[in-house]
């Protein structure tokens, strides 16, 4: 299962600026007259709770999940004594007796999703999900990214309690990609090996599943700004409204 033995070094590894995510949902909302105080958000795909911790602290009521219990645990532990309800599901498998005004996926959780029959049920199931005129935002790694900056290509990093090798292969527009930790342990280190694959989704045809499932505008950003994507855009963010 991917992400069960990274939960424990993954805030150490990924370097990313949440507070400029934040501060593009908030603008967005802002810029279209759209109150979030104490409105409803479900985050799909929440790993530790990097972004939740931010949503809670936009003032929005968050139900947060995520596939990884272990990932779950530190979002808990990261988040704990405050109102947010987090819930170990499978985005794919998605079905709440309640609806929510955004539903938000960061970090590229839906390149992890491999058929085209999946990535429109999660997007009938969203919007099924959503009130009326709800939002639907989340972010892909673009296909520049996945088979030009990552694909066929390895990295290295080496740190004083962890390192690792991560080894990628593209074929077609599937990424495998293989990574080896070393995590320090006492005076020993122990070695830590996951598989992930992901999917290199064309920006137009994640434009055209959402608009036949029902979605009424889709708006594209290069990552969360407000600038047109790009010949080499790294991250794509979509914003659906139902």
């Amino acid at each position: 299962m991917q992400y069960i033995e990274l939960a424990q070094i993954y805030d150490k590894m990924i370097d990313i600026d949440y507070d400029s995510w934040k501060r593009f949902i908030e603008k967005y909302m802002n810029l279209n007259g759209i109150d979030y105080n104490g409105k409803t958000v479900l985050e799909l795909a929440c790993g530790t709770g990097n972004m939740t911790q931010r949503l809670y602290d936009m003032g929005l009521k968050v139900v947060a999940l995520d596939v990884s219990e272990d990932m779950l645990n530190f979002a808990r532990n990261k988040i704990k004594n405050k109102d947010v309800v987090f819930i170990n599901q499978d985005m794919r498998d998605l079905k709440f007796d309640k609806k929510f005004d955004f539903i938000f996926c960061h970090n590229d959780g839906l390149n992890y999703i491999i058929e085209d029959e999946e990535l429109i049920d999660i997007f009938n199931r969203v919007n099924n999900h959503l009130n009326e005129c709800g939002l639907f935002l989340f972010d892909i790694s673009s296909e520049y990214k996945l088979k030009k900056i990552i694909g066929n290509n390895s990295f290295t990093l080496n740190e004083d309690d962890y390192c690792y090798i991560w080894d990628n292969y593209i074929d077609d527009d599937i990424l495998d990609m293989y990574i080896t930790f070393f995590v320090k342990e006492g005076k020993l280190f122990k070695r830590i090996d996951e598989h992930h694959v992901q999917r290199a989704h064309t920006c137009d045809k994640i434009v055209n599943m959402l608009k036949n499932t029902g979605y009424k505008k889709v708006e594209i950003y290069d990552d969360y700004s407000f600038n047109n994507i790009h010949n080499e855009t790294l991250r794509i963010t979509f914003v659906a409204k139902k």
